[in-house]
């Protein structure tokens, strides 16, 4: 006969870190004895930043059946997670990646609202709105242009942890129709170069001007040569586009360029100045406060961080003033920097025109990809899957 021997059942806690609270004291709800904790605590801190731990942050202890801790899990985000146990010099930690899914995912949807209800609605997170309007971001005003009725489809590589989407890889092609003409995005990188979108026939989306400085407002004034001015309540040009948004709301450099200016500016309050080629110079007015590192001489990027929109200077409210001048007078930001991007090589069309058909072909069923095409795709493309 064979003897069984008896297993002691082992007990699970869960916790999460509420605000204002202590790691030891969490490790303590989960079981630690007090005695314990800063052993605990201490062997944590050399995996983590005891400083910057996120409220809600959740512990995981297992217990055996004395009610000893004999491990927790402390899950950082969806990407990391410390595991910590007793071992032969104490507590041990270990940080690891957390175990996640992946699947390639084609999302459809149409605006009732907004393009974050549209996706909302669809089932999937608020970043995949960004990740569109980022995509059709030189073609399309997302502040002015959306419309109800408008439709999109997506397809896209979903992360998944505990079978919950958590984050997504790029966006590996989209279409946008609004007011019934239909805008095409294909994720694609030519050899030495990184990738970009493009349209069904391979030329470039990006142009020498995002449409504007903030991915989700609205225009609260326009460009006017005789304007009320809502402060000096005088009739006065407005040499510049409004956009409302609320204070903190990241303002991005519209064209790559070198940062003349970074400081106060009478009525305009916090301003950045880049100058641009072609005789180009933008400005962005009402900072809230600039973005790291930006200084006079900085070179930034097209769509780079480079303030918050605030209401300093002469301002009723949190806007950002937004300024084109182009060699010497002031332009209208609404219709300035159409033009393109460098097309792509020449012999680089026939791969291109390849790997769009196969994932342009996907957008016209929602739902899953099956893997055999799943892996055919990064065959043949696989820099398109790199975030």
């Amino acid at each position: 006969m064979t003897v069984v021997p008896f297993a002691h059942p082992e007990s699970v806690r869960h916790g999460v870190l509420g605000r204002g609270e202590t790691l030891g004291a969490l490790f303590t709800r989960l079981g630690v004895s007090g005695a314990d904790a800063r052993h605990w605590v201490s062997a944590a801190g050399r995996e983590l930043n005891l400083r910057a731990l996120p409220v809600g942050l959740e512990g995981v202890a297992t217990l055996n059946h004395h009610g000893v801790v004999r491990r927790i899990h402390l899950v950082q985000d969806w990407q990391w997670e410390v595991l910590l146990a007793p071992g032969g010099d104490g507590i041990e930690a270990e940080r690891r990646r957390r175990p996640v899914d992946r699947d390639l995912w084609v999302v459809r949807g149409e605006v009732r609202s907004s393009l974050f209800g549209a996706v909302l609605g669809a089932g999937e997170m608020e970043s995949l709105a960004v990740a569109l309007a980022d995509a059709f971001q030189w073609d399309i005003d997302f502040h002015r242009d959306v419309r109800e009725g408008d439709s999109f489809a997506v397809v896209v590589e979903r992360v998944q942890s505990e079978g919950r989407t958590v984050a997504y890889g790029p966006i590996l092609a989209a279409t946008y129709t609004n007011r019934g003409r239909t805008y095409t995005a294909v994720r694609f990188a030519a050899a030495d170069a990184g990738p970009g979108y493009y349209d069904a026939e391979g030329r470039p989306l990006r142009k020498l001007f995002l449409r504007s400085p903030l991915r989700f407002s609205r225009i609260t004034s326009r460009f006017s040569p005789n304007r009320m001015h809502p402060v000096l309540g005088r009739r006065m040009p407005h040499v510049g586009v409004d956009y409302a948004a609320p204070t903190g709301t990241p303002i991005m450099a519209t064209a790559a360029g070198t940062v003349t200016f970074r400081g106060w500016k009478g009525g305009g309050g916090n301003t950045v100045e880049v100058r641009h080629p072609g005789g180009y110079q933008t400005s962005y007015l009402h900072m809230s406060r600039f973005a790291s590192g930006i200084s006079v001489g900085t070179r930034v990027s097209q769509g780079q961080v480079i303030g918050f929109v605030g209401a300093t200077g002469l301002a009723t409210g949190p806007h950002v003033c937004y300024r084109v001048h182009h060699n010497g007078r002031y332009v209208n930001p609404l219709s300035v920097g159409r033009d393109p991007a460098p097309p792509l090589p020449a012999d680089e069309l026939p791969r291109f025109a390849g790997w769009a058909e196969q994932v342009l072909a996907l957008l016209e069923t929602p739902g899953g990809v099956p893997e055999t095409v799943v892996v055919a795709l990064r065959e043949s493309a696989p820099v398109a899957f790199d975030a």
